[in-house]
């Protein structure tokens, strides 16, 4: 007999809150907008139908925040200078292994975040403009 715990609520509110900043954050730098929603679709970053094991245990919860995590910081790297790009793929690679394993449908490689969409990053740009008046909003 083996004794497991399962994932709380809380940890599936964090991976929920990670999988929104993915879609708002991070892909809409390197892909359309018709292509996200197509992402969105297609269950991107979502459980697999015939995955049991997601988000069963303590464990696969803290695997997928952690690839998640893990994931984001590299894309985030990989806009400065500072980091050899081989290590880089390695552990992209190896993450989204993991993610597969824990039932999160992933289908990207490194490959696919090596050049910025720049449509896409001038409309990121104009979302982050303030405003100066209230009436222009």
């Amino acid at each position: 007999m083996k004794t497991v715990f399962s994932s709380t609520e809380e940890q599936e509110q964090e991976i929920a809150s990670l999988v929104s900043r993915f879609y708002e954050s991070v892909f809409p730098k390197y892909f359309t907008e018709s292509e996200i929603l197509h992402f969105r679709e297609i269950g991107v970053l979502k459980p697999n139908q015939s995955s049991v094991t997601y988000l069963a245990t303590l464990r696969d919860a803290f695997q997928v925040m952690t690839c998640l995590q893990v994931l984001m910081s590299i894309l985030d790297k990989q806009k400065r200078e500072d980091f050899m790009e081989s290590e880089s793929e390695e552990l992209f690679q190896h993450n989204i292994t993991l993610l597969n394993e824990c039932g999160i449908f992933f289908p990207f490689y490194y490959d696919h975040f090596s050049s910025i969409n720049h449509e896409a990053n001038n409309e990121m740009q104009m979302m982050d403009i303030q405003v100066a008046n209230q009436y222009l909003v």
